[in-house]
């Protein structure tokens, strides 16, 4: 039993650096991109929602392997959110929370589940 956790949680682990790795380089991309075109305050926190969602998912079908993978997934959403929310306090200097950091742990959540469920059905097909 405590080799299948100790896997599991090195999975998840791997997990959420991947996703976090992703991110972080998505979003400096992304700044970028906004620098150079002069996007909106509208469109940049919808982007951000995407990036993260993809960097999870890329996260979970890179590292989740088969059993358990709504789990898995699910624990890695909510570590990718929490670990991420950290990284970019550090660079605002500010931390600051509410009922939309509550929203975006959901998201991540709802967004690891459904990645992991989708990358054990990948990798068992």
């Amino acid at each position: 039993m405590r080799g299948v956790r100790k896997e599991t949680a090195v999975e998840v682990g791997k997990c959420v650096c991947v996703a976090a790795i992703v991110t972080l380089a998505a979003v400096l991309v992304f700044a970028l991109i906004v620098k150079l075109f002069s996007i909106g305050s509208g469109a940049i926190t919808a982007v951000n929602q995407v990036i993260k969602a993809a960097a999870i998912f890329v996260g979970c079908l890179v590292c989740v392997k088969p059993g358990r993978g709504l789990v898995k997934g699910l624990i890695s959403g909510v570590g990718v959110i929490v670990i991420t929310y950290f990284l970019f306090a550090i660079l605002a200097g500010e931390i600051s929370f509410g009922w939309t950091n509550v929203l975006d742990l959901l998201f991540g959540a709802l967004v690891g589940a459904v990645s992991g469920f989708i990358a054990v059905y990948i990798k068992n097909k």
